[in-house]
């Protein structure tokens, strides 16, 4: 009986309308993957540009003094996923400076409250246009299957309800299923024509996003099967209309506003920065009173100094910066706490993490720069004033970044509360399908 109601169902959907639909939808989809790709092949080229910028940059300090106060600057590099998500990501391009003085600066500036403030792009990438456009032809779809109550009603009388009930929906899932795989295959296509390849971790990560993407229609489908059961077709739609926008723009909408508000509690990096001036502005003072403005010959007494430097106001300094960090990751657990209750606000919270430019990479990225950070600056002092150079007399100065230090990979990822969400959804469906079973049911009788 499933297999004689999917070919109804089959014949159904496979009329001149549904097939410009979906192939409408699956060339914007190409469309946006192809944006994806031009983006990502322009952060790659950039890459060489900008590490043989910072090498030539280099060569042009004659001292570690002058080092120490440019510093070097970092890249942030996304994984191929981003291709995906290109732009409904917190991130777009992201570089560090790392000095020796007290500033450690991120551009562009996503930290603090800025990190969670709403940005512009949205829905004009791949997952962006699968919400979209998606969510509201699953609905459609939903909606569609159930809204005939004289064919139901035909079909009902050769066989058992419940059967007749599921059959239905499984078959429309698994067609579901079927369009969104093969969504997913050409733009897999389009990929490798383009030579974007993936590392094995990025494959298990985009499966995890293709079977939220469709769980999440699933429940979106589930949600218009309740509509296609009122008995007054016209209700039915206007549910089908509500529901997407509620869904699609007033839930994030709300996340991201109660999210931005509660990161007004985060310490303003202008109050942070003022707050690490102040620390550095009250060591130049004391090393002034104590050996004055020289040093070559007061050389011991610079260097107790910058030992004190080092071990109080430095490690200060990287103390306010972590405080930021921890108040940073705490609104991004409210966030992620808020994103799972909704399956829309889900999906965008787990496509986000898998796009390798979502929240959890922005902490691990300022975390790499305090490292680095407090590496160099140990780096400057020990070349600065223990070296065999006269201090601040012209020198080749030695590069601190070694490798591709100044490059940092990020990679693709799950926010925390992954597996509450998606045992949240599977919840959800259940309950809709069993509402929407008792509605056609009571809908059907005469």
């Amino acid at each position: 009986m499933l297999k004689t109601i999917y070919i109804l169902e089959l014949k159904r959907l496979l009329n001149k309308k549904t097939i410009g639909l979906f192939l409408i939808f699956s060339l914007l989809s190409l469309y946006f993957i192809q944006i994806g790709i031009n983006n990502y092949k322009n952060v790659i080229e950039n890459k060489e540009t900008f590490q043989n910028f910072e090498r030539l940059k280099l060569k042009q300090y004659n001292n570690y003094n002058q080092y120490g106060t440019y510093g070097f600057r970092i890249l942030f590099i996304p994984s191929p996923l981003s291709i995906y998500f290109v732009n409904s990501s917190t991130i777009s391009e992201l570089t560090s400076n790392v000095d020796s003085g007290e500033r450690l600066n991120i551009y562009n500036s996503f930290k603090g409250r800025t990190l969670f403030a709403e940005k512009s792009g949205g829905f004009k990438d791949f997952s962006g246009i699968m919400l979209l456009l998606g969510s509201l032809l699953v609905l459609y779809l939903g909606y569609e299957a159930f809204i005939h109550k004289d064919y139901l009603r035909f079909i009902s009388g050769f066989v058992d309800y419940k059967i007749f009930f599921f059959s239905i929906v499984l078959s429309r899932v698994l067609n579901l299923i079927l369009f969104f795989l093969f969504n997913a295959g050409i733009s897999w296509v389009l990929l490798k024509i383009n030579g974007i390849e993936f590392l094995s971790s990025e494959y298990i990560h985009l499966s995890i996003y293709i079977g939220i993407l469709v769980l999440m229609m699933v429940f979106f489908l589930a949600l218009g099967t309740i509509a296609g059961s009122f008995k007054s077709s016209f209700v039915g739609f206007v549910m089908v209309i509500i529901s997407w926008f509620v869904l699609v723009f007033l839930i994030p909408g709300i996340v991201n506003t109660v999210t931005a508000e509660k990161s007004d509690n985060i310490v303003s990096n202008y109050n942070l920065e003022l707050q690490k001036l102040k620390s550095i502005m009250d060591f130049e003072k004391l090393a002034l009173k104590k050996v004055g403005i020289t040093t070559e010959n007061n050389i011991e007494s610079v260097r107790k100094l910058i030992e004190k430097y080092w071990n109080d106001e430095f490690k200060q300094i990287q103390a306010f910066e972590k405080r930021l960090e921890n108040e940073m990751e705490k609104n991004i657990r409210l966030f992620q706490n808020l994103s799972l209750i909704f399956p829309s606000t889900f999906y965008l919270s787990t496509s986000n993490e898998i796009s390798s430019k979502g929240y959890e990479n922005f902490i691990l990225f300022f975390d790499y720069i305090q490292t680095l950070k407090e590496k160099f600056v140990r780096f400057y002092i020990d070349h600065r004033y223990y070296s065999d150079a006269p201090v601040d007399k012209p020198t080749v100065v030695e590069s601190f970044i070694k490798g591709d230090e100044n490059l940092f990979y990020a990679k693709s990822l799950l926010p925390k509360s992954f597996f509450k969400g998606v045992i949240l959804i599977l919840f959800y469906v259940i309950g809709l399908l069993t509402i929407s079973y008792f509605r056609l049911k009571k809908s059907l009788q005469l």
